[in-house]
């Protein structure tokens, strides 16, 4: 039978989507963006022997005493927070001997990946596309379906996780009201919880895991943190905060068309599962709320819904619920609105409707530990190990967009960096540690060790250095400070399938150019954005109108650190006289017209100390590699502390 013209045609269409699709599928897999060998984890053997091990070192047999979570018979270990982080916390201390207590406030586990439906995992690889984040969080990767998971099948996933061990408990629908401390002030003893019936108990533990995205029980305890982009000048700014939500009468082939076929960028594909891309569509709708962007889609299937991960809320303080609450409203708003400009606009879109909404905000930035060690934008990006590496991150500095003239940016990729273990520990307490996003970080390397993955690395970390300090009685301020502690809890989690080998990544080359440690100094206010191929160009020369827009961005940063918020408030953008390249022939006028606009900054330093810059700056007839000039922008930011 001869099939109609227009028969023909959809045929067509569909070999071509599958074949494309294929392709697609197939090159994601090269590059380990999506894996092929799904369900297939071998548990480590480490976990076989783990019991004899431990009480081999002195630890007591479990299962010969009982624990209720009262003063007399505490657990071992209580986790707060059961995101992935958190199960990966009480898994590890209960594979390693401890009776374990996972608790939170919500009534089902599993969090951003199952409550906030963040189903796309960002993947930290090395620079040969190798998986650093191994151990419980590949555990969960495989047998949840890889990269882009169904959120039914991950809840599942984690909820057979928990039920697989003997040693551990889980209480949901819980609330934190305060966690208790010892007269020292050096430990938590106890938590008081309230339950969803409004009973209100202290569970008494050994040792604490805060695993809550925003620490909110280190919070409490009196552990000091800074919030959003403060320690790069920028108080009250956060990364932009997100809700996902889900579509139905989406035509899939019509978007596989239209990120493979039609969008030819590299951003733009598709499987027969997700697609990303839309953002040339997307970037044409005009909000009614000003705290509202849409940037392009992730966009993953679930049955018959789409859920679109794409809508960005502006100045959400997520450490507020009040803001957090005002937050989700505002955007199931603007979804509903956008969703006429989706029905004319975007291709496959034509009957889609709103079906549902996260129940909780896709929040990527609140609190950052100021602990035992705060890992630095230098750590990333010079690829640095350390002695008390615990794991590895590989993910891209991701820096989502702030406000709408505040866009989103790659600082740069590193290879890998290891992750210390004084990086969870606070300071001063002995039995407490901070795992996920909250962990201890600046504002810049949180771009990538937000991510969930490097969380569950610390977790699992967390539960193993939990079952060390119960054996051995040595706290975590003293493991802290001991080589020969911190490898013997290597030792145990490379047994358990973690990556914790020496790094072999390579310090970058830019590292040892003369003009590098300028270069540092304006990275680490945020002004230094290479990319994902790290290109720093230090011998090639930089805009008038990129010096101007440096020139107000870094003032306005270091003013903010000095202490001088009140310049900063005052400060003008000069906007470019000329144009061309920055150069001997006009860099003097450049910084008068900086002055000239800005008089207010003259309190800050003297008129001798302003003419003794200008006279170091370089004449003659060249060019001015970029490199030179942070040297003398630097200098300029250094008159104003």
């Amino acid at each position: 039978m001869r099939l109609a013209k227009p028969m023909r045609f959809v045929v067509f269409v569909l070999v071509v989507l599958i074949v494309l699709a294929a392709i697609a599928v197939f090159s994601l897999a090269s590059v380990g963006m999506i894996n092929l060998n799904i369900g297939n984890y071998q548990m480590p053997a480490g976990y076989a022997f783990a019991k004899e091990m431990w009480q081999e070192k002195g630890m007591d047999d479990p299962f010969q005493r009982e624990v209720d979570g009262s003063s007399a018979r505490p657990y071992d270990v209580i986790v707060w927070g059961s995101d992935p982080e958190g199960i990966a916390a009480a898994l590890a201390a209960s594979r390693n001997g401890l009776h374990t207590l996972l608790i939170d406030h919500r009534d089902r586990v599993g969090g951003l990946f199952t409550v906030g439906e963040l189903n796309f995992i960002d993947v930290n690889y090395d620079i040969n596309r190798n998986l650093v984040t191994k151990g419980i969080f590949e555990e969960f990767y495989v047998q949840a379906g890889g990269m882009i998971f169904n959120i039914e099948t991950g809840q599942r996933v984690f909820e057979e996780m928990l039920a697989g061990e003997d040693l551990l408990t889980v209480k949901l629908e819980y609330d934190l009201l305060q966690p208790q401390i010892d007269e020292q002030q050096t430990s938590v003893t106890s938590i008081k919880v309230r339950d969803a019936n409004g009973n209100e108990r202290n569970i008494y533990g050994r040792i604490f895991i805060d695993a809550s995205q925003d620490a909110d029980l280190a919070y409490m305890a009196g552990v000091p943190f800074t919030l959003g982009f403060e320690d790069i000048g920028l108080p009250g700014e956060f990364q932009a905060t997100t809700l996902v939500f889900r579509v139905t009468g989406v035509s899939w082939p019509r978007v596989m068309w239209e990120t493979i076929v039609a969008d030819s960028r590299p951003g733009a594909m598709a499987t027969f599962n997700a697609a990303w891309g839309y953002d040339n569509f997307t970037r044409y709708y005009e909000p009614e709320n000003e705290r509202i962007r849409f940037r392009g889609f992730n966009m993953a299937r679930q049955g018959n819904e789409v859920l679109l991960n794409g809508l960005l809320i502006f100045g959400v303080d997520a450490s507020d619920p009040q803001s957090r609450a005002e937050a989700k409203e505002i955007a199931k708003a603007e979804a509903y609105r956008f969703m006429y400009f989706a029905r004319e606009n975007l291709p496959g879109f034509g009957r889609a409707t709103i079906s549902g909404f996260a129940e909780e905000l896709y929040v990527r930035q609140t609190r950052h530990m100021q602990g035992l060690y705060r890992l630095t934008i230098d750590d990333v990006l010079e690829h640095r190990d350390h002695w008390d590496r615990i794991g590895f991150g590989g993910y891209p500095v991701d820096i989502q967009p702030v406000n709408p003239n505040f866009p989103g940016i790659v600082v740069g990729e590193p290879d890998k960096f290891a992750i210390p273990f004084r990086m969870i520990v606070p300071p001063d307490y002995t039995n407490l540690l901070v795992v996920g996003r909250s962990a201890s970080a600046d504002s810049l390397p949180h771009g990538s060790t937000r991510i969930v993955g490097i969380g569950m690395v610390q977790a699992q970390a967390a539960g193993v250095a939990s079952a060390y300090y119960v054996t051995t009685g040595r706290n975590f301020q003293e493991i802290a400070t001991s080589e020969e502690d911190i490898k013997f809890i290597r030792g145990v989690l490379a047994e358990q399938g973690a990556f914790v080998s020496p790094s072999t990544a390579q310090i970058p080359e830019v590292v040892n150019h003369p003009h590098y440690p300028a270069m540092q100094e304006l990275r680490r206010l945020g002004l230094i954005v290479v990319g994902h191929h790290n290109n720093y160009m230090m011998e090639y020369p930089i805009t008038a109108g990129t010096f101007f827009n440096k020139m107000f961005n870094g003032t306005f940063r270091t003013l903010n650190l000095a202490g001088h918020e009140t310049f900063a408030d005052a400060l003008n953008f000069v906007v470019a006289p000329e144009g061309g390249d920055v150069n001997p022939g006009n860099i003097r006028s450049f910084f008068e017209e900086f002055k000239r606009f800005n008089p207010h900054l003259n309190e800050l330093y003297t008129e001798e100390d302003f003419n003794s810059f200008m006279e170091n700056l370089p004449t003659g007839d060249r060019e001015i590699p970029r490199g030179e000039l942070y040297e003398y922008i630097v200098e300029y930011f250094n008159m104003l502390r």
